[in-house]
């Protein structure tokens, strides 16, 4: 269903770009610019025990959208878990303009202030990274990053300065995609790479948008160079290696199918994690190893959006040795903007606890930590 839908607005789009009105503007990102250090994409956050993600996505924020409704959800959401940290997992807009972006970035950096300052300096932060519609709109390809940028500051300085954004990422680098850097959550933010203790390393990652074949087109993947960055990241980031490793994007890997088809076919399934599928995984045009790429790099936790009608938190490879283990995790449509199921609409938290890794792959860790609400919202009624 969702490609059907994908070839009407790809082609309305097409379109629009010959008549003078916003033209779709997903071009590929030059490759081959400036090398930073793998340093250079690193920010930290201070870890505390009971770290609480709120997952947020598929938000398909655009002209058409009532943006003060959808945007009073989004704020409701924060205000109701008050996490540690946001994420939104992309398709954040969809045809939206300069102003629609504005909005959003804004609302997520005053929400989290507010948190804030209701628990003592304790942290609310927020991050995105991008999905397949997010460059469909009335703005250059890096203009997201720019506003989202204009609400980062340097680390320890975000209450002084009133921003919140965590967000790193540079026009001129040599990596394909919009954002890939890492989230660390540490024992002391003041301590040297060498000296610091990482919880959890969290890998903001792009999935890129679409892999055209001629009049055809199916989703990208992840580059090699993206993947090749998160070895190195591994490899050099911190000499502390024993944290635990999660990646954030948009476009799930086919692995999500094998995962739920061991949930769905088991005696209990309870044993294989939690969730729905209402569609197909609509994962990228082939499988060019990024799941086994990202988990050599030391990620063990994986989660998605893209799929709306789906949502879960599964063990792959339940069975095997921990180092066969991953966990699969596809969030909550987050709004009734495009295709969804009203009854599938809502946000998922996690929350992050001191575990060792084999601890945190368990089925007993999703279960008491991997929340998904999914009950909708009361201002969707008359939707």
């Amino acid at each position: 269903m969702k490609k059907k839908i994908m070839a009407i607005l790809l082609l309305l789009a097409l379109l629009a770009s010959f008549g003078g009105c916003a033209a779709y503007r997903d071009v590929p990102h030059d490759v081959g610019k400036r090398a930073y250090t793998v340093a250079e994409y690193r920010t930290t956050m201070q870890y505390y025990e009971d770290f609480k993600v709120l997952q947020i996505t598929d938000l398909h924020l655009g002209i058409e959208t009532d943006l003060a409704k959808q945007l009073g959800i989004v704020e409701n959401m924060v205000r109701t878990e008050a996490p540690d940290l946001v994420i939104l997992t992309g398709d954040n807009f969809m045809y939206a303009t300069k102003g629609v972006v504005k909005a959003l970035a804004s609302t997520l950096n005053a929400v989290c202030g507010e948190v804030t300052a209701t628990r003592g300096g304790r942290l609310c932060k927020f991050t995105l990274t991008f999905g397949n519609h997010d460059n469909q709109g009335d703005y250059p390809r890096y203009y997201i990053n720019e506003v989202i940028s204009s609400y980062a500051t340097a680390d320890g300085k975000e209450i002084a300065d009133g921003k919140y954004a965590a967000f790193v990422d540079y026009e001129d680098d040599n990596l394909f995609g919009l954002a890939n850097f890492y989230i660390d959550l540490v024992d002391d933010r003041t301590k040297s790479a060498d000296a610091v203790d990482v919880k959890y390393r969290l890998h903001i990652i792009d999935s890129n948008s679409y892999h055209f074949m001629g009049p055809d087109y199916d989703y990208d993947v992840m580059h090699d160079e993206q993947l090749a960055h998160a070895m190195h990241i591994f490899e050099q980031a911190t000499a502390d290696k024993s944290y635990i490793g999660l990646a954030f994007f948009h476009i799930p890997f086919p692995e999500y199918g094998e995962a739920y088809e061991d949930y769905r076919n088991a005696e209990n399934p309870k044993e294989f994690g939690q969730g729905e599928y209402l569609e197909h995984v609509l994962h990228g045009y082939e499988n060019n190893g990024s799941y086994a790429a990202l988990r050599a790099a030391g990620i063990v936790g994986f989660f998605c959006g893209h799929d709306h009608i789906n949502y879960g938190d599964f063990l792959y490879h339940a069975n095997g040795e921990v180092a066969e283990r991953a966990i699969l995790s596809y969030g909550v449509k987050s709004t009734n903007q495009l295709y969804h199921d009203k009854n599938m609409m809502g946000y998922k938290t996690v929350t992050l606890r001191d575990l060792t890794v084999a601890e945190f792959l368990t089925a007993e860790n999703i279960h008491e930590n991997y929340n998904n609400f999914t009950g909708g919202y009361a201002n969707y009624e008359n939707d």
